[in-house]
């Protein structure tokens, strides 16, 4: 890593020491799961905005990337509230991105999803879709905040543990990607809790039988050579890029 990425790094507190056990985890599942990361005050502020936005966008959410049949989906939520800098810029989310990609990186999106009560599920997929032929270089990391409480009632994400290490996608293995897996895991935390993962583990929603609220975000992080999600320098807005720090914009590689 450069020096200019390792003084940005450091700026945004990407230098917090993961536990030994959370390093063994990374290595042999490809994911952590880590509680009590968001506090209860800034978990009512970001309920109230993520309801704000799905009342304010209407039929035009997710335009940025993509709408779902079964979910309520929110895209480039960089550019709609201060509330969410917190989320894509935590020095522990990104302390953990540092030591997957083991080299520069850089936002990809910040997206909002909902699994509808008897709706969303996904099939198993990776979100890494292209060919590896630098495998295991990691392209992708992905944090799932958990702004309500998530359950296998609720349609909280599966992930097979160990799949990061298998250049295949679960398409080109999988009978049928939509079916249980008998090694899959269901992310069942409460809300303020963080799944961090290598995003070329096979993972994917489940269907909210329940119907409570089942709010996350998708703080996507990709490395540093290939493209965003959602284009910052496209996308951000002047009132957002103006109470940003250089470090924040080299994140969002928009300096």
């Amino acid at each position: 890593m450069n020096t200019s990425s390792e003084q940005y790094l450091s700026a945004l507190g990407a230098n917090q020491t993961l536990s030994p056990a959370q390093l063994d985890e990374l290595e042999t599942k490809g994911y952590v799961v880590i509680h009590d990361v968001i506090d209860k005050d800034w978990l009512e502020d970001m309920r109230a905005a993520f309801d704000s936005l799905v009342e304010k966008e209407g039929d035009n959410l997710a335009v940025e990337h993509h709408q779902e049949a079964t979910a309520t989906r929110i895209a480039n939520m960089i550019n709609k509230g201060t509330v969410w800098e917190k989320a894509w810029a935590h020095p522990l989310i990104l302390s953990v991105c540092r030591h997957i990609f083991q080299g520069p990186f850089k936002v990809s999106s910040l997206n909002g999803r909902e699994a509808l009560h008897h709706g969303g599920h996904q099939p198993l997929h990776a979100d890494w879709k292209k060919p590896r032929p630098d495998f295991p270089k990691v392209h992708l990391v992905n944090a799932i905040i958990a702004i309500d409480d998530l359950s296998a009632a609720n349609g909280a994400p599966r992930i097979i543990p160990g799949t990061h290490h298998r250049p295949e996608l679960p398409e080109d293995v999988l009978a049928d990607c939509g079916l249980p897996h008998p090694d899959e895991v269901i992310f069942e935390a409460p809300a303020g809790s963080v799944m961090i993962y290598n995003a070329h583990a096979w993972h994917g929603g489940t269907n909210n039988n329940a119907g409570t609220r089942r709010r996350v975000l998708h703080s996507l992080y990709i490395d540093r050579e290939d493209m965003q999600q959602q284009d910052q320098r496209k996308w951000l807005r002047p009132e957002t890029a103006s109470r940003l720090t250089p470090a924040q914009k080299w994140l969002l590689d928009v300096l």
